[in-house]
């Protein structure tokens, strides 16, 4: 385990999350799930910069799903919105953790799995929360 990666994929969840909220971007239909559609496209860059092809595949199918849940959040109501995102951002933390199991993309740096599954992790967190106290404000869970 790389802790140095995970200590700056930390504290880049946290940056990522306080600029959202400060330049209000955290408010906007589109900031979240643009961010998650984005981070299956770093895999396929690792894959090409690897010249490993089977892995642009298996990585392609695999960035689908992800890409899939930032659109279907993007065109649902707030609560269902954050709670498919967070679900997403989690899931490909899940994905990030256990991607070395999965396949090896050649291309891809041996800290990326910690990075980016922290930042993922915090961040699929961090609207579970936001979806939590958005229904509690809609006075739906006592």
């Amino acid at each position: 385990m790389n802790l140095y990666a995970l200590a700056v994929g930390i504290a880049v969840a946290i940056y990522v999350v306080m600029t959202f909220r400060k330049t209000k971007l955290e408010t906007s239909k589109w900031a979240y799930p643009l961010l998650l559609s984005t981070f299956p496209i770093y895999y396929l860059v690792f894959a090409v910069y690897g010249s490993d092809y089977t892995a642009l595949l298996s990585e392609l199918l695999a960035g689908v799903l992800f890409i899939a849940l930032s659109c279907w959040a993007y065109r649902l109501g707030s609560f269902n919105a954050l709670f498919v995102l967070a679900i997403g951002y989690t899931g490909h933390a899940i994905y990030d953790f256990g991607h070395d199991a999965l396949f090896v993309n050649a291309g891809a740096p041996l800290w990326w799995p910690e990075f980016c599954g922290s930042v993922d992790l915090l961040i699929g967190i961090y609207l579970f929360v936001v979806a939590t106290s958005v229904k509690m404000a809609q006075g739906k869970i006592a």
